[in-house]
């Protein structure tokens, strides 16, 4: 069996499109106090001990020189009715993200938002360069579930585990 074994980037992600994800928001802080933030499903639990959690970041996010610049970054695990927010942080333009966002900033330097099921306050532990995007290692030093059920994404929609 001889395949071809180029994979269109079109091709790929409509094959991933099958493959439902939650949907969290990344939050960190520049050096001059600017929150930022990214709407992320490539997220995953690493290690129990150290906890570790990894996120999947664009090199093209304009986020991603703010977490690498404070060396901390906060996963924010979106609720099912949260799909505004989801979309709000996945916009291009960066100075609405916050706009109308009720936050509270941790010990380690990142926002948590508020009416979230869960969050994880992390200090990055190691980066690792994978295609177009950056993996982020983060060190889970503080984290809280409020619990709900969790925004998914699933063939290109938001979706909930109801619908």
């Amino acid at each position: 069996m001889n395949r071809d074994t180029r994979l269109e980037p079109a091709r790929f992600r409509r094959i991933m499109r099958n493959y439902p994800t939650g949907v969290t928001v990344v939050t960190a802080l520049h050096r001059d106090g600017t929150p930022f933030g990214l709407t992320a499903n490539s997220v995953a639990s690493v290690s129990l001990d150290p906890p570790l959690v990894l996120v999947c970041v664009s090199e093209r996010s304009s986020s991603l020189g703010a977490i690498l610049s404070s060396g901390a970054f906060a996963v924010n695990v979106l609720g099912a009715g949260a799909a505004s927010t989801a979309k709000r942080f996945a916009e291009i333009d960066t100075d609405r993200r916050f706009e109308n966002i009720r936050y509270t900033v941790e010990d380690g330097g990142s926002p948590i938002l508020e009416d979230v099921v869960a969050w994880m306050a992390c200090s990055l532990y190691r980066t690792f360069e994978a295609g177009d995007h950056m993996i982020l290692v983060g060190r889970v030093h503080e984290a809280d579930a409020s619990g709900g059920d969790p925004l998914l994404f699933f063939r290109g929609r938001y979706e909930s585990l109801d619908s």
